[in-house]
Formats: C-alpha cells, sequence, structure tokens
C-alpha cells in the first residue's frame, strides 16, 4: 500500500482533467495512489480519465450526482493510506507539492494539516500566500479559509469523526478546516507549489453568493470561538463592516480600529493568541485605509497635488508601508497633460 492517496473529486471537467492528472503524476514524490471520484459527470471527464494507463490511478465512478461534500465524503472511505492529499481535476500541482507536504508532516510531529501558497490563472491571476503558523493561520480563518489543497494525516478525520457537511456548500472546505483548528496544528507553506484554475462554470464563480453566505456561517463560528457572547448588533458589524473593511467616511476607520481592540479584549478564553489578532487586525484595516484612500485622493490618478491631500489628511502614514513608497514614486513621476 503506499503511504499517500491524492484524493482527485471530478465532475464535468472533461477539458481540464487530464493536465491535472498528468501534473500528480510527474511529481518527485513516488509513493502515492491517485484516487479520481466521479460525482455523476455528464460530459466524457471518464473517458479522459480512464485513457491515461498508469498503475498508480483508481477510479471510482459513481452514476448519482450528491455535490461536492458528499462526494469528497465518498472518498475518504475509500482511502486507507496513512497520508491524504486533496486536489480538483481542474487544477495543476508543482512537480514538488507531494514532497513538500510529506517532509512537513514527517519533521513537524504537531502538525496535522499542511496546506501551500497557490496562484490563481485563468479568468483571473493572483498569488496567494496564507500566514505561516498555526496561530497566525488561526486569526486569519476569521476572515476566510486557509488551507488549501492540503497534505493532511487522515487520522484527524477517522480519529475525530470528521465528515464534510452537505449543507456547509459551497464553503465545505471553510467548514471542515474551522473544525479542524481546535484539535490539531496546521502549517501553511510559503512557497508557491499549486495553481488554481478560474473559469465562469467552476463552482466560487458560479454560485458566489450562496459561497459568501455559507462562508458567513463559519466567521460567526470562529467569532464564537473567540467569545460565544457577542451580541446581535456586534456579530452583523463583525460580518457586513469589519470582515469586508467597509470604509465609506474617515470616522469609519477609528470605529473599525476600536471593534478591533473590542474583539482582542473578549479573547478571554484563549483559543486566539492575541499578538496574532493584533497583527492581523491591523494588517487588514490597514488595507483597508489604502483602498479608501485611493478611491478618494485618486480618482483620475496619481499626482504631486492629490499626494499632498492626502498628507494633509493624516491617512498616509497608517497605509501599508510597501504601498506608501508605490504612491510616492506615483505622484513623483506624474506629468502633466
Amino acid at each position: 500500500m503506499p503511504r499517500v492517496t491524492v484524493l482527485m473529486p471530478t465532475y464535468n471537467v472533461a477539458q481540464w482533467v487530464e493536465e491535472a492528472i498528468d501534473s500528480v503524476l510527474r511529481q518527485t514524490y513516488r509513493d502515492f495512489e491517485l484516487l479520481v471520484v466521479d460525482d455523476g459527470s455528464t460530459d466524457n471527464t471518464l473517458d479522459h480519465v480512464r485513457s491515461i494507463q498508469d498503475d498508480r490511478i483508481r477510479i471510482a465512478a459513481f452514476p448519482d450526482n450528491v455535490g461536492l461534500a458528499e462526494n469528497l465524503n465518498r472518498g475518504l472511505d475509500l482511502i486507507n493510506t496513512e497520508l491524504v492529499a486533496r486536489m480538483d481535476g481542474d487544477d495543476i500541482a508543482e512537480p514538488n507539492w507531494l514532497e513538500t507536504g510529506v517532509h512537513v508532516l514527517d519533521t513537524m510531529p504537531e502538525v496535522d494539516i499542511c496546506s501551500f501558497g497557490f496562484q490563481f490563472f485563468g479568468t483571473k491571476t493572483s498569488l496567494v500566500r496564507f500566514p505561516e503558523h498555526n496561530e497566525d493561520s488561526k486569526a486569519e480563518m476569521l476572515f476566510g479559509c486557509t488551507v488549501i489543497v492540503p497534505v493532511f494525516r487522515k487520522s484527524v478525520f477517522t480519529d475525530n469523526h470528521l465528515r464534510y457537511l452537505t449543507e456547509t456548500f459551497p464553503a465545505e472546505d471553510y467548514m471542515m478546516w474551522s473544525n479542524v483548528y481546535p484539535l490539531t496544528q496546521i502549517y501553511n507553506v510559503q512557497r508557491t507549489l499549486f495553481h488554481y484554475r478560474t473559469h465562469p462554470t467552476q463552482i466560487s464563480t458560479s454560485r458566489r453568493e450562496a459561497q459568501i453566505k455559507k462562508s458567513n456561517e463559519v466567521r460567526l463560528k470562529m467569532l464564537q470561538w473567540l467569545n460565544p457572547n457577542f451580541t446581535d448588533e456586534e456579530k452583523q458589524y463583525f460580518l457586513n463592516v469589519f470582515v469586508p473593511c467597509k470604509i465609506e467616511v474617515k470616522e469609519d476607520i477609528s470605529k473599525l480600529k476600536c471593534f478591533a481592540q473590542l474583539l482582542i479584549s473578549r479573547n478571554t478564553y484563549g483559543n486566539y493568541s492575541n499578538d496574532a489578532l493584533r497583527q492581523k487586525f491591523n494588517y487588514h484595516i490597514s488595507y483597508g485605509v489604502l483602498e479608501y484612500a485611493e478611491r478618494i485622493y485618486f480618482p483620475h490618478g496619481y499626482s504631486p497635488i492629490a499626494f499632498l491631500r492626502l498628507l494633509v489628511s493624516g491617512l498616509y502614514p497608517t497605509l501599508p508601508a510597501k504601498n506608501r513608497l508605490k504612491i510616492l514614486i506615483k505622484c513623483l513621476l506624474f506629468k502633466a497633460k
């Protein structure tokens, strides 16, 4: 039996699945099997999978479509290996993805889940890094999921009777890892080892509003883990203003900072690190101020006059350091038309 199973749920990804599988088969770490669990695809996804001749591929094809969460559960029930790695049938893994994940778990016994940096490609392109260490990553979970294409010990699921929850779709990953954080530690590798395809038909695009609604349920759960005694008004402010860092007027910045202090003061159960919360909130608000400053002071582009208005406002020192320099340079390079 191999040591790792790569769990790949598929549903109507015929045009991409061969590329995804090829990226798994090219891994530098060789002691694995690839389990493709098809959720009743109605295109020729399975034909593409079956066309690839490799003894490491195992196919579980189900005629009924049960949705991603339950399909993942079906896959987990078929796995008997020590370690599991998860990726979708339309993404691409770097060759050292598995090797890096296994190395982390072997050298850090306190860690049960290893996640990675990734690059969006397709309809949007951006680079994503989650906080490296567990306490910082946990604070980030108040805002969104911090685990992507993980390599993890299957015992975390079996020992704690964890299952993906259909009712949390399409935020099933976010809910799953929120259930894991109280049980173990998570480590995020600070390198790009995955390429996450974006296209109009994927769940995160086609069901965006539903994903936000379900994600908010997880955010409230993480907030309750910080302290269960928040009022309904505080919860709504957290979801509707604090998480999106909504700044309409300058006075909103002070309100956001006061709410951040309130959250830290309520961390009396010790489930979060105060230092991690403080660092995350400062970072979060500074980028909210950046978006506000660019909208208010540079609506027509960068110029010395606009920069002086920003300077006089007193907001310039509160912007992220690297963005302060970028704004200054853009304003100095201004050329009047």
